[in-house]
């Protein structure tokens, strides 16, 4: 059974690790979530403000090409859909994605599942510790996420801030895709909190909630939005992957979690807020540049011993 939830888990993770960095190099225009816009409609159309708050933001320079508005509703659906089908494509089992995000999380992953019920004794886990944790942890809870992102992008709208708008609206997104995501996997694992433990109900499919994080995901999808759209300001990424931190790990001295369900919480949640931000950050504001290429581009590798000549589509 162990196996199982291990394959199914490593094919999400290896889908969310290649999507982000896949379907932003497949699209000229960002922030529509529609792989089929192109450059002759991004000229046709015509920039007019926004008034709704589910449109995206676009180009507002006079002349400058307008990306194609897709409803909110449409665009989210359609990156749950790229989300959940990533591990049936293809395209994404490459090389370069194996070895610097699967090998890793599979390994990390695994070791931390196995040695679970010894960790959870390194902490004195007394009352005043799991209580004043649990307290701590609450900073990544949805709904104070989900509000400090509201703020922003009101504040963004008020001050006519387009920068400030985006990560916050792109971060309420990221919180969205964080709720649907953990909520499915937690229903599919079943794993018993550690504060509920004992031999009787160890392991998965035991009838909990503890696997992965949500708490931890929701906090490192927010966090690296935050950290992309500010990476020009050192002090943001630190403060929001510090706070990312923190909450993760205030999970666990809570006895809320086990270490591996913060380090597969905070993974994906990661990937989440990056697969956001590729997807849907306007690359006329600050933030952390998309490398944009063509797909019907050949590309040249040297190897030892000789050359090769690959499409990628």
């Amino acid at each position: 059974m162990m196996s199982r939830l291990g394959i199914g888990l490593f094919a999400l993770y290896l889908g969310q690790a290649s999507m982000g960095a896949q379907d932003g190099a497949a699209q000229e225009g960002t922030g529509t979530g529609k792989p089929g816009d192109t450059a002759a409609e991004a000229k046709t159309s015509v920039s007019q403000p926004s008034s709704q708050i589910g449109d995206r933001p676009h180009l507002e320079k006079p002349g400058a090409p307008v990306r194609k508005r897709v409803p909110f509703m449409r665009s989210f659906a359609h990156d749950e859909w790229r989300m959940w089908s990533s591990p049936f494509r293809a395209g994404n089992w490459d090389s370069h994605t194996v070895k610097k995000y699967i090998i890793p999380f599979a390994l990390i992953s695994t070791g931390l599942i196995a040695s679970d019920h010894r960790s959870k004794d390194w902490l004195p886990n007394t009352n005043d510790q799991t209580v004043w944790s649990g307290r701590i942890s609450q900073i990544g809870a949805a709904y104070t996420l989900a509000g400090f992102s509201g703020m922003t992008y009101v504040f963004g709208r008020v001050t006519d801030n387009k920068h400030a708008s985006e990560t916050g609206w792109l971060a309420l997104e990221a919180i969205a895709h964080s709720q649907v995501l953990v909520f499915a996997v937690k229903q599919i694992s079943n794993r018993t909190r550690p504060l509920y433990y004992d031999q009787a109900r160890r392991g998965f499919w035991r009838g909990g909630d503890s696997f992965p994080s949500g708490h931890t995901m929701t906090s490192w999808a927010v966090a690296s939005v935050f950290a992309y759209e500010y990476r020009d300001h050192l002090a943001v990424p630190i403060t929001a992957y510090s706070v990312a931190t923190l909450v993760s790990l205030s999970r666990t001295s809570a006895r809320r979690h086990w270490f591996s369900d913060i380090f597969v919480g905070g993974s994906m949640g990661f990937l989440i807020g990056r697969y956001v931000y590729k997807q849907h950050h306007d690359p006329s504001l600050p933030g952390s540049k998309i490398e944009r290429t063509s797909r019907l581009k050949p590309e040249l590798n040297f190897v030892p011993g000789g050359a090769s000549l690959q499409w990628n589509f």
